[in-house]
């Protein structure tokens, strides 16, 4: 009874903390408002957990994982870094309110990691470089095209046209959507198998190709029809395009790993 009430009480602290987190730091409000959305891949690790109950006894979790994902939350919220908070509050809602499952709880660890908005928040650097590379392989792209072609960091000129790709071209967006989504999408394929691992390494460049060629796709239009048409509704609409590109690509990588490895035994 004990046991059981201390359960609950967990649960409940850990669910106050869950929009606490959210509300500790609201820039991503004004970055992108919709990422809110992610918050959904609790419920859904719930369910997940629920409907793949364990066919045999499971090890007790050693008191180690629990003191660092306690050690990790404490730590983020004294230094307002969303990236070890929410690892950290995932970590003790696996760990102590999810229901037993014969999927690991270090998948649904990382997949409760992803409902919260830590690549909008702490990965400015990452974004940088998606900039940075991203217009020099634009300037490269339309070089070999025979075009006049200038790059100095993140500005562009391709045959007199200025490009400059701003922190919307950075790709925190996407890269957010994708790991989030990406994870979920993994997690439902791969419930077992080891290649979870192999695609959840592969999604940052995936999101970093599918930006570069959102950056040459936008430069490109602005070279055809005009610079504002270029940063008018093409800016969203390439992008969504390039997105349903990202899961066509997704979709033939998954497949030619499982073409590859073939049939496997079940893995943590």
């Amino acid at each position: 009874m004990n046991e059981l009430h201390s359960k609950n009480v967990s649960c409940c602290l850990l669910g106050l903390m869950l929009p606490a987190i959210w509300l500790l730091d609201l820039t991503w409000w004004h970055m992108s408002p919709d990422v809110c959305i992610i918050i959904g891949l609790v419920p859904m690790a719930w369910v997940l957990a629920i409907k793949n109950p364990p066919k045999n006894d499971l090890r007790p979790v050693q008191g180690t994982w629990m003191a660092l994902a306690a050690f990790s939350l404490a730590v983020g919220a004294l230094l307002n870094e969303m990236f070890l908070m929410g690892f950290g509050w995932a970590g003790l809602a696996v760990l102590f309110c999810f229901p037993a499952s014969r999927i690991s709880k270090w998948r649904l660890w990382v997949l409760c990691a992803g409902a919260f908005p830590w690549v909008l928040l702490d990965l400015n650097t990452l974004s940088w470089w998606f900039r940075l590379s991203g217009a020099a392989l634009t300037g490269a792209f339309y070089g070999l095209l025979g075009k006049n072609v200038a790059v100095s960091g993140t500005l562009l000129e391709i045959d007199g046209l200025p490009i400059s790709v701003e922190a919307a071209c950075g790709g925190l967006q996407l890269l957010q959507v994708l790991l989030s989504g990406g994870v979920a999408f993994t997690l439902l394929r791969y419930p077992q198998r080891t290649l979870f691992w192999v695609m959840l390494a592969l999604l940052p460049a995936l999101a970093w190709l599918a930006n570069t060629v959102r950056i040459m796709l936008i430069s490109g239009w602005g070279l055809a029809f005009g610079a504002e048409r270029a940063a008018g509704a093409f800016h969203t609409w390439g992008a969504l395009l390039v997105f349903a590109l990202l899961l066509g690509f997704y979709h033939f990588i998954t497949l030619g790993l499982e073409y590859i490895f073939g049939e496997e035994r079940a893995n943590a």
